[in-house]
């Protein structure tokens, strides 16, 4: 068990060392193809969520945990060209992942 610092939690995280891993993948990634500002945002996002997440109970965040978090956690395009049904079905997408049905 690995205890990570996050942007948007104030605490140290129990995870796992693959979640711990996943997270720093998606991280990189994300700083490669759109930027250091866009990682901590991100960042800042899943933070927030994770930290949510041990509110709720969780006594520590697996790897399933943090693969939903990662993959779901969205960052806003620099310009956003679409539709508004495409933004509303977005907006559902992402209030379920916030809330974990989204598997």
């Amino acid at each position: 068990m690995e205890h990570i610092t996050v942007a948007g939690h104030p605490e140290p995280i129990p995870a796992s060392e693959v979640a711990a891993k996943l997270l720093r993948q998606r991280l990189e990634t994300v700083r490669q193809e759109r930027g250091a500002d866009a990682a901590d945002t991100l960042e800042g996002l899943i933070g927030a969520r994770l930290g949510a997440l041990l509110e709720e109970g969780k006594p520590s965040i697996d790897v399933a945990n943090m693969r939903a978090v990662v993959d779901y956690a969205e960052i806003p395009e620099e310009e956003d060209n679409a539709s508004g049904l495409e933004r509303a079905l977005r907006g559902v997408k992402d209030k379920l992942a916030q809330r974990g049905g989204m598997r």
